[in-house]
């Protein structure tokens, strides 16, 4: 890697600290199964993964097989569970790698079963319903005969109920008061029946303050990330980012007023400036949208970003920033600026902004 590169570091320590408050608020009795799809959103799912098992979690959830894999050396006799659903033909490949299924499917609990059968183990499948959010997953009476299919075949076993909130970063509303009554009302009506399976809901929004919604079993993502869903969380859970995104100054000149800077020139000078070039574009995950309006810090001095940020470089006015140079760091997001602010300002998520941390970036994992 080269010394100008981009780099996110990764502070395991945080992370370890944000599983600890997880556990806090949904207490001992409730299953924490730790989100790490999409390469941990940004953050390295290898290296996170292997540090949430030292810590003793032992349920992972990924979107895909090609993630399940990937964290395979490193989550031990752990569980993985694949949320984003798998084809038929995908079945034997999730029996080896001895997954989980979140499914809607009768023929991929078909198929799981066969393929378990096959090489003499039992697949499990999670039943997905579809309680309001109408992406994926089956209306609660055709998830009750699923469920019930799953359980009279051999080689397959249902082991759990689950659904995904619609208003994820605020869940107390009435949608979301009928979705977890839904959720609820199917694992009872399967309880009646001799079927009892677990039941998992609530996300990192639903951790922090719907109890009601921890239910047997809790499904963190951001929140493990050091990264808040909503601004009113921040006086019931203290979260500490695990990603601080920084970049290198290539170059320190100065620009004369009146003169235009970057593509387009949409930003002119309004008097002789100091521009600093940073090592970090919209490639990299750093976005567009923040061209002639964002931010960056240099040891929490703010210099403004002058022009359109570039595939590969970001300008920013130093003007009034003693001391930076041609090597000098600077923070793109993570404690200051906060990355939740980034994302308001970018009007996004969070979620998206870390998801979206290019390959080029050098994930450089700590304490």
């Amino acid at each position: 890697m080269s010394s100008f590169e981009p780099v996110a570091h990764i502070d395991l320590s945080a992370l370890a600290h944000n599983l600890s408050e997880v556990r806090r608020l949904v207490g001992p009795r409730v299953s924490v199964l730790a989100m790490v799809k999409a390469d941990a959103y940004g953050h390295g799912a290898v290296a996170v993964t292997e540090r949430l098992v030292s810590h003793g979690v032992d349920t992972f959830g990924v979107a895909t097989l090609d993630e399940a894999e990937r964290i395979a050396p490193v989550r031990a006799r752990s569980t993985c569970v694949i949320f984003g659903g798998i084809s038929p033909d995908e079945a034997a490949r999730a029996v080896a790698l001895d997954c989980e299924v979140v499914t809607d499917s009768q023929e991929v609990v078909t198929a799981l079963a066969a393929g378990a059968v096959a090489v003499g183990r039992n697949a499990r499948v999670h039943i997905k319903v579809d309680t309001g959010m109408h992406r994926l997953g089956l209306p609660p009476a055709e998830a009750v005969e699923l469920a019930r299919f799953a359980a009279a075949s051999s080689g397959v076993s249902p082991v759990a109920v689950c659904s995904h909130f619609a208003m994820a970063e605020s869940v107390a509303t009435d949608v979301t008061d009928g979705q977890l009554e839904r959720l609820t009302s199917v694992a009872a009506s399967l309880a009646s029946q001799g079927i009892r399976l677990r039941r998992h809901l609530a996300n990192s929004a639903a951790v922090i303050s719907r109890p009601a919604a921890h239910l047997d079993m809790v499904r963190p993502g951001l929140m493990l990330y050091g990264l808040y869903p909503a601004e009113s969380f921040r006086s019931v859970a203290t979260l500490r980012p695990v990603m601080t995104l920084e970049a290198c100054v290539i170059r320190v000149a100065e620009v004369g007023p009146g003169e235009g800077i970057g593509y387009g020139h949409t930003f002119r000078a309004p008097r002789r400036m100091l521009v600093a070039t940073l090592r970090c574009g919209y490639a990299d995950g750093y976005p567009r949208v923040l061209s002639n309006r964002g931010g960056v810090s240099f040891d929490g001095a703010v210099a403004p970003i002058v022009g359109r940020v570039c595939m590969d470089h970001v300008m920013v006015d130093v003007t009034d920033v003693p001391g930076v140079r041609r090597g000098s760091r600077a923070t793109m997001w993570g404690q200051a600026p906060a990355t939740e602010s980034v994302a308001d300002q970018a009007g996004t998520i969070a979620y998206e902004l870390v998801a979206r941390v290019g390959s080029r970036v050098h994930r450089r994992p700590r304490g």
